[in-house]
């Protein structure tokens, strides 16, 4: 019987540590079907809320001052980007160049650590986060591990690089991991199999085929995402995430009442809320 976690903070620590990714997935699953508009899709015991680069909204994103907020706000998880310097340090950034979030300039992947590591990552954003550094990847999961999990997406990397990071940090078993590179995303599984890996579901469209890759995670965009279609990739053994980035609390009570496994969202303490609502939790 699937065990019902009376907070989510219990969980929170522990997930991204060294656990078993499937006995999590089991553990979370709810033997009750959920319905949501008409139709019937198996839900979880308490959906996993993940704060999109940290609490974006209220602080500057990808920085650790960003995931100490998602925390705060009752995030579980924090999804991070992951980008590789010229001489190989992994550092958590979004874009390919500098220039939007730091007070550098060009591409990162061109630029030395120790020049790197003097960047203001805050100011940007506002004042109060003056001289927020832009964080190595190591220092970002140090930080936060004892706070949440990680979906890490992988923009460019080498893969057994992120392996050997994670490993560093304790994490060696239980990050979502992702990439938008087919090619990339093949090698991310190779050189990590513990991990709980994740396809998107516009880009692989035919479920069978997404499962045969070896991922375990469905991400749906909020407009693409049906109760046929989650309970059809649960009977595959996808576990499921909604992605939205705007404040859609429709959409997010819909993900909440058919019990999807993760909402990925821009706005955590909103989804807390109805997550209390919805699921008690």
């Amino acid at each position: 019987m699937a065990r019902i976690f009376p907070t989510t903070k219990w969980l929170a620590p522990r997930f991204g540590r060294n656990v078993d990714a499937n006995t999590v997935a089991r553990a979370r699953r709810s033997p009750e079907p959920a319905a949501a508009d008409g139709h019937v899709a198996y839900g979880v015991a308490v959906t996993r809320i993940v704060s999109h680069r940290g609490a974006c909204r209220v602080a500057p994103e990808n920085t650790i001052a960003s995931g100490r907020r998602a925390a705060e706000l009752g995030a579980d998880i924090v999804e991070l980007d992951v980008r590789e310097s010229a001489d190989g340090v992994l550092y958590v950034l979004h874009d390919a160049t500098l220039n939007r979030t730091t007070n550098g300039r060009g591409l990162i992947s061109r630029a030395q650590s120790r020049d790197l590591d003097r960047l203001d990552a805050g100011t940007w954003f506002g004042p109060d986060f003056a001289g927020e550094p832009l964080p190595r990847l190591i220092d970002f999961l140090m930080e936060l591990k004892p706070l949440v999990g990680f979906y890490v997406e992988v923009k460019a990397a080498v893969p057994c690089r992120l392996a050997a990071e994670l490993e560093a940090a304790g994490l060696g078993s239980g990050c979502i991991i992702y990439s938008e590179n087919d090619e990339l995303r093949t090698a991310l599984r190779k050189a990590m199999p513990h991990q709980l890996h994740m396809v998107n579901y516009r880009n692989h469209p035919d479920i069978e085929e997404a499962r045969a890759s070896g991922a375990s995670i469905l991400e749906f965009h909020s407009f693409d995402m049906t109760t046929q279609l989650i309970s059809f990739a649960r009977s595959r053994g996808f576990e499921i995430m909604m992605h939205t980035p705007r404040r859609d609390e429709i959409a997010f009570r819909k993900a909440l009442v058919a019990g999807v496994d993760y909402l990925n969202i821009d706005y955590p303490a909103t989804a807390l809320t109805l997550r209390r609502e919805i699921q008690g939790a």
